[in-house]
């Protein structure tokens, strides 16, 4: 009896066995899918982040770029374009940047949002997107406009106006004038080197950045 009392205190005390069912490990894998599908979107949303604010960063190099090489010219708006190269390999890398300035308020080179067509006032005097393109400057021909090919491969299209913007009674002793320049610019294509130059790469919408400088002669 003392035997088998303590064969059933021993059998009692022993630990159970168990495991996981069908059920529970289903619901454990989805909770894992949907976690990973998360860590994925932060992801992506990450790399949309990084390559915005490339573009961002590259456009505004390109509108720096326009108003410096306007900006050094002491006889400013005598000269009829400047030069400007770009990193292109295929074919001629030069754009003749034109400079003639119209007069207030349209100016010269790409169409400007006014107050009736501008999506908000803050808009006004911004680049027109919506607009044909300007004539393209090329390394045989003027232009406003330009498609600029930077030594990623990536191409960005600029556009800009010149207008005169010189008081009609200049302070006494005064006599220069004053030209506002906005230049625009956003990205066109990706071209992938890898492909020789044949497939664009997907890239994400970017609005246009947009800079003016007012330049005096």
């Amino acid at each position: 009896m003392r035997d088998g009392h303590l064969k059933v205190r021993l059998k009692r005390t022993r630990p159970n066995e168990g495991g996981f069912t069908l059920v529970e490990l289903m619901m454990a894998i989805t909770v894992l899918a949907i976690g990973m599908l998360g860590a994925m979107a932060m992801v992506l949303a990450g790399m949309q982040t990084d390559s915005r604010n490339k573009t961002d960063t590259t456009a505004t190099v390109l509108d720096q770029e326009i108003i410096e090489k306007f900006s050094t010219l002491k006889l400013y708006p005598t000269p009829v374009f400047v030069t400007v190269l770009d990193c292109g390999l295929a074919g001629a890398n030069a754009h003749e940047a034109s400079m003639g300035q119209g007069a207030s308020p349209a100016g010269n080179g790409a169409v400007l949002y006014t107050g009736a067509t501008a999506p908000t006032p803050a808009q006004v005097g911004d680049i027109d997107w919506t607009q044909p393109v300007p004539p393209l400057a090329t390394a045989v021909a003027q232009g406003y406009a330009m498609e600029y090919q930077t030594c990623s491969g990536d191409i960005y299209e600029v556009r800009w106006n010149v207008m005169d913007v010189t008081p009609a009674a200049p302070p006494a002793g005064s006599s220069g004038r004053l030209s506002l320049l906005t230049v625009s610019t956003r990205p066109k294509s990706a071209v992938s080197a890898a492909a020789g130059g044949a497939q664009n790469r997907a890239i994400l919408y970017a609005q246009p950045v947009t800079l003016r400088s007012l330049i005096e002669d």
